[in-house]
């Protein structure tokens, strides 16, 4: 493999910001370099500079992209991640919204849900609440760059590292083990939550069905650019209705940025509530 020049690094870079809305800088450059090695090797290219151009011009560069879909991106996720932030839904968000709730349901998108256990989680928690038996009603749209990840939520069957934040008399009651160690999510869970393919950097057309009383998209913008980051909550202002909730990771924050939402805290967590008031 041919060393890769700075201005290698810039063309690949600016390529995959373009289209993924992710940066690769710092220590996150060698990550990237680890992870494009073996595909340079599959595909017998010499270097970042022959990638680049298969990338724009190869006839099966739709496909590479998809590929690398599945290599650049995160992929951490567990079952009840952050989980004083899904109280706060249950607990806060679900009964201030008991009055919208007569006339349609809560409306909540998961954004980068990777292989579902976000959003999965919380529909655990809004299930297992009871407040169906009240007449709250829900749905949960769940996005992923990544289409290998989002076959795996689909098929909703977990093991190991999914459940290191669950404990054992959840599992059993929430799940199905269908082979040893290999455990389904009950169909009771599943039924409110569904999954499509979206790219965050792409047009906001591809982002969900109409407008959302939450959005969760944790630790997602600590690896968009600047630009990027200011886009991508824009965004979210438009999907949220408003007085929506926007909930993020613990590292990532809309102070000094996105005026269109203010902080609000709840007794563990914080979200931001789209400022504004129905049209």
């Amino acid at each position: 493999m041919i060393e890769a020049t700075e201005a290698d690094w810039k063309l690949l870079t600016d390529l995959l910001a373009e289209r993924f809305g992710l940066t690769f800088s710092g220590p996150r450059q060698e990550i990237l370099a680890a992870r494009l090695r073996p595909r340079l090797e599959a595909l017998h290219l010499e270097g970042l500079r022959e990638y680049y151009h298969y990338l724009c011009f190869h006839p099966g560069r739709e496909e590479e992209f998809c590929e690398l879909t599945r290599r650049i991106t995160n992929n951490e996720t567990y079952f009840f991640r952050e989980g004083a932030q899904l109280d706060a839904i249950v607990q806060h968000v679900l009964p201030e919204s008991a009055q919208l709730m007569r006339e349609r349901p809560l409306r909540i998108l998961s954004a980068a849900c990777s292989s579902g256990e976000e959003p999965y989680s919380l529909s655990v928690r809004l299930v297992d609440s009871g407040s169906e038996l009240l007449g709250a009603k829900w749905e949960i749209d769940a996005c992923d760059l990544n289409p290998a990840r989002l076959e795996a939520a689909r098929r909703a069957i977990y093991e190991g590292f999914s459940f290191r934040n669950c404990d054992e008399e959840t599992r059993r009651r929430c799940f199905q083990e269908v082979e040893p160690g290999r455990f389904l999510l009950r169909e009771r869970y599943r039924r409110a939550v569904r999954f499509f393919h979206a790219n965050l950097a792409g047009p906001f057309a591809g982002i969900g069905w109409g407008s959302y009383d939450v959005i969760l998209c944790r630790n997602l913008l600590i690896y968009f650019d600047p630009e990027g980051f200011d886009r991508l909550i824009s965004r979210f202002a438009q999907l949220l209705r408003p007085g929506g909730y926007l909930f993020l990771g613990h590292s990532e924050s809309l102070f000094d940025r996105g005026p269109g939402f203010e902080p609000v805290y709840f007794s563990d967590c914080m979200a931001y509530r789209r400022i504004g008031s129905e049209s």
